[in-house]
């Protein structure tokens, strides 16, 4: 068994990790998300869905870059509204409904 000798201030504050900020969970969640809706995109486009469903795709991967390029969070009512237009009749264990639950999961 190793030992760790932390030679630092115990009761102030500490510079810890990257400039001193410590993240903990996944890192990056925003280019992955925004991945993620890509494939969806793409995998609805396959599957022969019908506009209703390429336009919220399209509407939910507009709004994922907008708000990353402006570094603000995606606006939610938008994203509840292209997610719900992408999974209604969706078959439980499609590819598809689990782009969308990954993504809602991600978004929080």
């Amino acid at each position: 068994m190793s030992t760790y000798h932390f030679h630092g201030n115990v009761s102030g504050p500490n510079n810890i990790g990257d400039h001193g900020t410590i993240n903990i969970g996944e890192q990056d969640t925003a280019a992955r998300t925004l991945r993620l809706a890509a494939e969806l995109a793409q995998w609805l486009r396959a599957e022969g869905a019908g506009p209703e469903r390429l336009d919220a795709a399209q509407a939910l991967r507009g709004e994922l870059e907008r708000a990353g390029q402006e570094g603000r969070p995606a606006e939610p009512g938008l994203i509840r509204r292209s997610l719900e237009t992408v999974t209604l009749g969706l078959g439980a264990g499609s590819a598809g409904l689990a782009l969308a639950q990954e993504i809602s999961r991600l978004l929080g």
